[in-house]
């Protein structure tokens, strides 16, 4: 019965928090309208901040659709919106430890096998919070802790979140989610098993053994469980806070130049062996998943979004990247077409909308090196597939698809935050061949 009260109390927590944004969003749009701001000059949004504070609160699938609503180009939400939501790629707000300890006791029965557990959570995300612990025989490890009932509430939670996006008028310009919520959906309750992510853990790591610059943590096997996962702590700072930390000197401190454009590297490196070599992607792409190490190694954390790649996939996107770099228009449409980005039968507009796109995203692997410091690429990308969607209406990829531009994505943006300077066309047709 108090799972029943519990799950309740969530959809009507939600269902509040929705009917206070619209209501907000609806009279800011009609503020907007009386006083004709532009959308540069548009504050953010309080209708979007009162929205993460009520999906910070209630985490799980909700918060899921808000940090992807997030990475969504900024002409496709309301004016302040993509400020205030990208609230929820950072840190989210961890639960108390008064919360955290009966789920592990109810997992580990007592508690003896640990010499003691930090109460104040490391970090938190939208399914659970990962603490500092340390066990009997001096091993210092990280525990992520599952939040209880979420796999009971995704379908409710996306249902409430496409109602948000109705009523609000978020997107206005996508007459169907139905395809994208249901990949969210898979994502989400695939995100779920730590006993999945455990064995992606052990993969990665297998992976990259011989890699000296790439270090995945060791799992911790008889503390794993589905809603538990034990790795062996790795000392590091995330990507997010090097950045933050260094952002005044990354550009003309010599050793730090040094350490960003490596990290750049690493970074370029690891998603096109993913993709090409690995035939896995970790979809996922925030910056709090990656720990800098003193010596400037990159550890690679949360393997709950991995998705393996189909072989056709891999085939088809390698094509479309040697086809794009060698700049055969005529090939790279004939291959769209494969992949489900092109239709035969779609207008000479809509093809070179997409080539366009391509030769953007291969700009980087032209030249000898490139700088992704001011290169606005991210910028100049979204623009044209915005402009692309509108032609086709707005048509969804498949899902494979969706998860690998996320990653995509997302490493581009990391990209440009740092700024890094890469020798990226050796790196990108050596994997190629």
């Amino acid at each position: 019965m108090r799972e029943k009260n519990s799950s309740k109390s969530r959809a009507l927590s939600l269902i509040r928090t929705i009917g206070s944004t619209a209501l907000k969003a609806g009279n800011e749009a009609i503020q907007k309208k009386l006083s004709k701001l532009s959308e540069g000059d548009s504050p953010i949004s309080e209708a979007a901040l009162r929205l993460v504070k009520g999906l910070d609160d209630l985490k799980g699938a909700a918060m899921k659709v808000g940090q992807i609503l997030s990475m969504v180009d900024e002409k496709m939400l309301p004016p302040g919106w993509k400020e205030a939501l990208s609230k929820l790629q950072a840190n989210a707000t961890a639960k108390d430890w008064s919360f955290i300890k009966p789920i592990l006791l109810h997992a580990f029965s007592n508690l003896d096998d640990f010499e003691y557990i930090e109460e104040q959570a490391m970090h938190a995300a939208s399914i659970g919070q990962v603490h500092k612990a340390r066990l009997k025989d001096g091993t210092f490890i990280a525990l992520k802790v599952q939040y209880p009932n979420l796999e009971k509430s995704v379908k409710s939670d996306l249902q409430n979140m496409k109602r948000l996006i109705s009523l609000a008028n978020i997107m206005p310009n996508m007459a169907n989610y139905d395809h994208t919520f249901e990949a969210v959906e898979k994502l989400f309750l695939e995100e779920l098993d730590f006993l999945r992510e455990k064995n992606f853990y052990e993969l990665y790591k297998e992976n990259f053994n011989n890699n000296s610059n790439i270090i995945v943590p060791k799992t911790i096997s008889h503390l794993c469980r589905k809603n538990i996962l034990a790795t062996e702590w790795i000392q590091g700072e995330n990507l997010q806070q090097w950045m933050t930390r260094n952002q005044s000197e990354m550009h003309t401190d010599p050793e730090l130049i040094k350490k960003r454009d490596k990290i750049g590297f690493l970074l370029l490196d690891l998603v096109f062996k993913e993709i090409i070599n690995f035939k896995h992607i970790q979809s996922d792409p925030n910056p709090g998943n990656f720990l800098i190490t003193e010596d400037c190694k990159l550890v690679l954390l949360d393997f709950g979004a991995t998705q393996k790649l189909s072989s056709d996939l891999i085939q088809n996107y390698t094509n479309l990247c040697r086809a794009s770099l060698a700049d055969e228009k005529e090939n790279i449409i004939n291959i769209a077409v494969k992949m489900g980005f092109l239709y035969t039968d779609d207008s000479i507009d809509i093809k070179e909308s997409f080539i366009r796109i391509m030769q953007l995203a291969m700009e980087p692997f032209i030249h000898e090196s490139y700088s992704w410091k001011n290169c606005d690429m991210l910028k100049r990308i979204n623009s044209e597939s915005f402009h692309l969607m509108r032609l086709t209406k707005f048509r969804a990829p498949a899902s494979e698809i969706i998860f690998m531009n996320r990653r995509l994505g997302g490493n581009l943006i990391m990209m440009e935050k740092l700024g890094a300077t890469v020798f990226a066309r050796e790196l990108f047709v050596k994997i190629l061949q």
